[in-house]
């Protein structure tokens, strides 16, 4: 493995969000219709049961489906009649508001004007909500099928469907998400009809799908008129590497070598020990890359300056900054010259908005209470569960995340009750002699702090029963809050690592380090690891991941166009004053 350190030298002694799909909709003759565009393993059966329309409707919309549907082609799917009037080919797509957007960037994506959205959603004008509907016009669609121009006439169609399953084997970089939706078969049903415990597959792998094959049946009243699709290009929705011999792959850390900001220093170096330690694992299966290392400072700068070097252009994959601060600038620069990033730390979810070239080692806030909920719906059904909401106006978003997914969830088991007080309520609502779960989503100190306090005084009226609070990841360094309120309230949350020295694995790979750098591994250190040695193996050898040593990997496109995101977590319980892994779920 060549290195090129750039700037300094570095001299080691003993040794640093799931998103609602956007809808777009077609107005014709005054009925309104959703445009759906076929991909590679869509069924009439599947599509018809995906937007609850028969077939025999889609088929009286869509002129020649009855001879079959081809990949690329656009179907119109009726859904009633135009709230008001538009012209005939009005497109509108309706879009859900996620965290950090707003109008100006939400139009500048789409290529409408801020007045143009405005215009159809009134109000907007005075701000954006999280989870808010926006109507925003569109000039066209990528695939264009060409108007009948010729009289159709009318036909009476039947469709019957008969069951047919088919035998799919699992493609290098496929992922159990990726074939449901190619197939428009729910995880979940794929999941139980191939009794698969859980979400991960390996390439190689057969799975069988269940599909419904079609056949239809016409009684002519008139001629139907054909219609001519235009040649689309396939969607590549894995944005491939292409192999070479060796690759040129860049590394941002904020080594601070000319001074200031200790602490990110030694992250910075503790990390860069595990990423060599992967490396030392990378070339002996043959593994050949050109590293670039940089001293990437929190300042964006440096960071253009460091972008703007000639060899930059040249990279294959560029990991970091670590700091989450120098993310999006970086991002940025990668849509722009086509090039893959990892970000190795927590990011916000908007970076992965509209840029397919971004990959999150690490959930986002919102993904780890989306996690948190289904633990809770799988975990404690028959418990009583019961969401605080603290006031901290800055937590309102992992509120709704929570409050969203569990409601979701909740649905396949019965509609499990969910209960929701503010902190000052909390003791009405301690089931006695029964098991009650509060869910605080705060990432503030304070608010937290006041939560355990008022149950540390009501607690006792839970008698023979128990009391479990779920937090998030930033309790772990709320070191006011007591170990022993920790372990007898059953402290839990969801992070997205868990270094755990007892097993196995781990003590492989300490010693391993030890024999290296002659001191013991830190979290920053396996994160390092971890994360080169999980991206380069998938992305650039084109193999399956491994778990990692204190990680779980399960990348998934956040939608299309869009990046991917970690969407694999760790949830951890206080247990006689140690922190315990109680499960491993995958959102």
């Amino acid at each position: 493995m060549k290195y090129l350190l750039v700037l300094a030298t570095i001299v080691f002694g003993s040794w640093v969000n799931a998103q609602t799909e956007d809808v777009v909709y077609e107005y014709q003759k005054g009925k309104k219709y959703i445009v759906h565009f076929v991909q590679n393993g869509n069924t009439l059966w599947r599509i018809q049961e995906t937007y609850k329309v028969p077939a025999k409707d889609i088929i009286a919309a869509n002129p020649g489906v009855e001879k079959g549907i081809v990949e690329g082609q656009k179907l119109l799917i009726p859904v009633g009649v135009a709230e008001t009037k538009y012209a005939d080919g009005t497109l509108i797509k309706e879009h859900t508001v996620v965290k950090g957007e707003t109008l100006f960037s939400i139009a500048k994506r789409e290529g409408a004007t801020v007045d143009e959205i405005t215009k159809l959603n009134p109000g907007s004008e005075s701000g954006l909500k999280l989870g808010q509907v926006l109507r925003i016009p569109l000039k066209s669609v990528t695939e264009q099928v060409k108007p009948v121009t010729e009289p159709v006439k009318q036909v009476e169609t039947t469709v019957d469907f008969s069951d047919t399953i088919i035998a799919h084997t699992v493609l290098d970089h496929e992922t159990l998400y990726s074939i449901s939706k190619r197939f428009m078969v729910p995880v979940e049903e794929l999941q139980k009809f191939n009794k698969l415990k859980n979400t991960n597959i390996k390439p190689g792998q057969v799975l069988n799908i269940p599909l419904k094959k079609e056949k239809v049946k016409q009684v002519e009243i008139r001629a139907v008129a054909p219609v001519v699709i235009e040649p689309v290009k396939p969607i590549d929705e894995e944005l491939l590497f292409k192999k070479k011999e060796e690759y040129n792959i860049a590394l941002m850390l904020p080594f601070y070598l000319d001074g200031g900001e200790a602490g990110f220093k030694d992250v910075a170096t503790e990390f860069y020990m595990g990423v060599e330690l992967a490396i030392d694992s990378l070339e002996k299966m043959g593994f050949k890359a050109k590293m670039y290392v940089y001293d990437a400072k929190n300042d964006s700068a440096a960071i253009m300056a460091l972008l703007k070097k000639p060899e930059m252009k040249q990279m294959d994959l560029i990991f970091g900054p670590l700091i989450p601060q120098g993310a999006d600038q970086v991002a940025a620069w990668c849509k722009t010259n086509g090039i893959r990033m990892v970000c190795p730390s927590a990011s916000n979810s908007t970076i992965l908005q509209s840029n397919p070239y971004v990959y999150a080692a690490v959930p986002t806030d919102i993904t780890l209470q989306r996690i948190l909920a289904r633990y809770t719906v799988e975990n404690h059904a028959k418990d009583q569960i019961v969401l605080v909401n603290t006031g901290v106006a800055k937590d309102k978003d992992l509120y709704d995340a929570y409050r969203e997914r569990f409601i979701e969830l909740s649905k396949e088991k019965g509609n499990i009750k969910l209960i929701e007080i503010k902190t000052d309520d909390l003791a009405a609502y301690i089931r006695k002699n029964g098991n009650t779960v509060f869910v605080v989503p705060t990432r503030d100190k304070g608010a937290a702090m006041k939560f355990m306090g008022a149950l540390q005084k009501s607690g006792s009226k839970a008698g023979s029963g128990s009391i479990s609070v779920f937090g998030t990841k930033d309790w772990a360094n709320f070191e006011d809050i007591r170990g022993v309120s920790k372990n007898k309230f059953n402290l839990h949350w969801a992070s997205a690592n868990d270094l755990n020295y007892n097993l196995p694995e781990t003590k492989k790979m300490l010693r391993q380090f030890r024999r290296k750098f002659k001191c013991d591994m830190s979290k920053y250190s396996a994160h390092g690891f971890d994360v080169m040695y999980h991206f380069t193996t998938t992305l650039l050898m084109d193999k399956s991941g491994a778990a990692g040593v204190i990680n779980n990997f399960d990348l998934q496109q956040i939608g299309e166009g869009n990046g991917f995101e970690n969407n694999q977590a760790y949830i951890l319980k206080h247990v006689e004053f140690e922190l315990e892994r109680v499960g491993t779920v995958h959102e």
